[in-house]
């Protein structure tokens, strides 16, 4: 006896509906990403690094070491979310997913239930790892940036994976490094400025047209553009922990900031790029 295929959906759901609608309230510049206090703080910060930025040697190991530690940090990273590991999460939900095109059969509700408590797993882990180095003051910076990148990369790939994207593609992988760096952005005006790429990315990623994401730059010189950009901003911010004593505040506080907005636009922008390739970029942006 033959079988029917599994057709999806036309419209989303009234699950999904609502959360089309969160996403675009997060989106929404008016919200902000940043309390006043906390720009103060980055402002404070920011004028403090461009002092130290005219150290001899500063801004060549932002530009040479730190951005090369970086590309090879994406390379390991993303190699390591396991996604077996997560269809098995799926499996034991109750769902039949063995590759990444099943998850966008299924509704955001059972998406968003196998991958609660992500978040909270990589905020300890980068608060824990940024106290650590804080401690070493300036000798601890370039390890803490290389850390910290590998934590949220690994948060992304998983978020990505959740959601049924495949991180062994390398536009997968220039995704996941433009979402740091636009998180890394030191004021909400400078955050949503870097949102706009990540998000023509998306949807020309859900039209099937990257090539024209780039701006006709090879993706690999894209992906080392991104990661020197994203290096630049996080050794701007850790260059606070010079004071060694301070630094571990400065280290775990920052660290666990970081990666928990991190993890919100992952949470948000990956589980709109779902809904993109189940009902299509129109229909989303329409809601």
């Amino acid at each position: 006896m033959s079988t029917l295929p599994v057709l999806r959906p036309r419209y989303p759901s009234d699950y999904e509906r609502r959360a089309l609608r969160e996403i675009q309230r997060w989106k929404d510049p008016r919200m902000g990403w940043f309390g006043a206090t906390v720009r103060r703080v980055n402002t404070a910060l920011h004028s403090a690094t461009d002092l130290i930025r005219k150290v001899p040697g500063v801004d060549w190991t932002i530009d040479n070491v730190v951005a090369g530690l970086l590309r090879v940090t994406n390379e390991i990273v993303q190699d390591s979310v396991w996604a077996e590991g997560v269809y098995a999460d799926y499996h034991a939900a109750g769902h039949a997913v063995a590759a990444p095109t099943d998850i966008h059969r299924l509704d955001l509700e059972h998406v968003d239930g196998v991958m609660h408590g992500l978040d909270a797993k990589y905020r300890g882990v980068a608060a824990a790892q940024g106290a650590a180095t804080g401690y070493a003051g300036a000798a601890g910076i370039l390890p803490d940036v290389v850390a910290l990148v590998a934590i949220n990369l690994r948060a992304a790939g998983e978020y990505a994976t959740y959601c049924g994207f495949d991180l062994s593609d390398p536009t997968e992988r220039f995704f996941a490094l433009q979402v740091l760096n636009a998180v890394s952005q030191p004021t909400d005006a400078a955050k949503q400025a870097a949102l706009v790429p990540v998000i023509r990315v998306s949807h020309a990623i859900a039209r099937q047209q990257t090539l024209q994401t780039i701006e006709q730059v090879t993706l690999a010189q894209a992906i080392r553009n991104a990661a020197r950009a994203l290096g630049i901003q996080l050794t701007r911010r850790k260059l606070a922990q010079v004071v060694p004593i301070a630094g571990a505040a400065v280290g775990s506080g920052f660290n666990a900031y970081y990666t928990s907005k991190v993890c919100d636009a992952a949470f948000f922008l990956y589980r709109e790029r779902l809904l993109m390739a189940k009902y299509g970029v129109g229909l989303v942006n329409g809601n």
